[in-house]
C-alpha cells in the first residue's frame, strides 16, 4: 500500500490511497495516516480510485480518520472507488458517516458548497 498526502490548497489535503486496504496494509499504514492526513485538521479528500480492495480494517481506517476530522471541524469525502470497493462502501453504509461521490470534482464540489 502506498499513501501519498498532498495539499491542495490552504485549508485542504489530498490523500491518494494505492493497493489494497486489508489488515497486514492497515496495520503499517494507520499511525502515517494519523500524522500526515489527520493530525493537520485540513478537509481530506481520499482518492480510492487505485485501492483494489477494502477490508474492515480499512472501513475502520476511513471512519475513525473521519471522526477524527470532524472533531476538528474538517470535513472528509472519499471519491473514485472501483466497483468491488463501492460495492464494500454501500454494503457498509459507510456514505452515513462519510460523502462517497464519483470523482476529484465532484468532491471538489460537496466541499466548496459546505
Amino acid at each position: 500500500m502506498d499513501i501519498d498526502v498532498t495539499p491542495l490548497d490552504p485549508t485542504t489535503n489530498l490523500l491518494r490511497l494505492q493497493g489494497r486496504l486489508d489488515a497486514p496494509t492497515v496495520d503499517r499504514i494507520e499511525v502515517k495516516v494519523n500524522a500526515s492526513a489527520v493530525a493537520p485538521g485540513r478537509d481530506l479528500l481520499v482518492d480510492l480510485s487505485d485501492v483494489a480492495f477494502i477490508a474492515s480494517l480499512g472501513i475502520r481506517l476511513l471512519i475513525t480518520a473521519a471522526r477524527s476530522l470532524k472533531a476538528k471541524g474538517a470535513r472528509m469525502v472519499l471519491f473514485g472507488a472501483q466497483p468491488l470497493v463501492l460495492e464494500v462502501l454501500e454494503h457498509t453504509a459507510i456514505d452515513q458517516i462519510v460523502p462517497v461521490v464519483a470523482d476529484e470534482a465532484a468532491a471538489r464540489a460537496l466541499l466548496a458548497a459546505g
